[in-house]
C-alpha cells in the first residue's frame, strides 16, 4: 500500500519500509534489505581447477575463501558483461566460455535484490589482478574435486558459492 519510505542508506545499500494488505485484508508493515544485484561465477581453469580469492568479509567476520563476483547496475551492464570483467579484476584470468546457469532472489521474503550464477570454462592467466582500492584479495587454485568436496561437507557458507556448483556439475559431465 503506498511507496516504501527509506529508514537507512549507506554504502550501496538500503533499508525500507513498506506496508501491505494480506491475504485476508490485515495491513502491517514490511521491511526489506536492498542493495545492488550482484553475478557470481564458478571459474575453471584450463587445468581443470577452480579459482577462488580469499578476503575478509564483513558480515561474517571472517576471512573467506570464495568465487569471484561482483556488484553492478545491470541497466547499463548485462549479468554476464558484470561477470567477465569481475573475473578478470579479480583473478587476472579471461575465460573461452561463459555459461548462464541462472538467477534467483537473495532472499525473497525480505528483498528484491537478484543474483546471477554463471560457469566461466577454459581461464587462461591474461594479466595481474586489477583491484579496486577497497580490495584485498589473495587468488587461490584448487582442484574442482576439492571445492566439491569442501561444498559437500558444509565447509563453506558461501550459499551463491555452493548453488553455482550445483547448477554447473551438468555441464562438468558430473551430476
Amino acid at each position: 500500500i503506498g511507496e516504501p519510505t527509506t529508514l537507512a542508506e549507506g554504502y550501496g545499500k538500503r533499508l525500507d519500509k513498506q506496508r501491505f494488505r494480506d491475504h485476508n485484508g490485515n495491513e502491517t508493515d514490511f521491511f526489506f534489505i536492498e542493495q545492488p544485484s550482484w553475478s557470481a561465477v564458478l571459474p575453471i581453469t584450463e587445468e581443470g581447477n577452480v579459482l577462488l580469492v580469499r578476503q575478509y568479509k564483513q558480515g561474517s567476520g571472517r576471512i573467506m575463501d570464495e568465487t569471484p563476483g561482483g556488484t553492478a547496475d545491470f541497466k547499463a551492464e548485462s549479468p554476464e558483461a558484470v561477470i567477465k570483467r569481475e573475473l578478470t579484476e579479480e583473478t587476472g584470468y579471461e575465460p573461452k566460455e561463459i555459461i548462464s546457469l541462472g538467477s534467483g532472489f537473495i532472499n525473497s521474503r525480505n528483498s528484491t535484490t537478484k543474483w546471477h550464477s554463471f560457469l566461466a570454462t577454459d581461464c587462461r592467466k591474461v594479466s595481474a589482478p586489477k583491484l579496486d582500492k577497497n580490495e584485498q584479495m589473495e587468488l587461490l587454485e584448487i582442484p574442482l574435486n576439492e571445492w566439491i568436496d569442501l561444498m559437500l561437507k558444509g565447509e563453506s557458507d558461501q550459499w551463491d558459492a555452493c548453488l553455482t556448483l550445483l547448477r554447473a556439475l551438468p555441464h562438468l559431465g558430473l551430476k
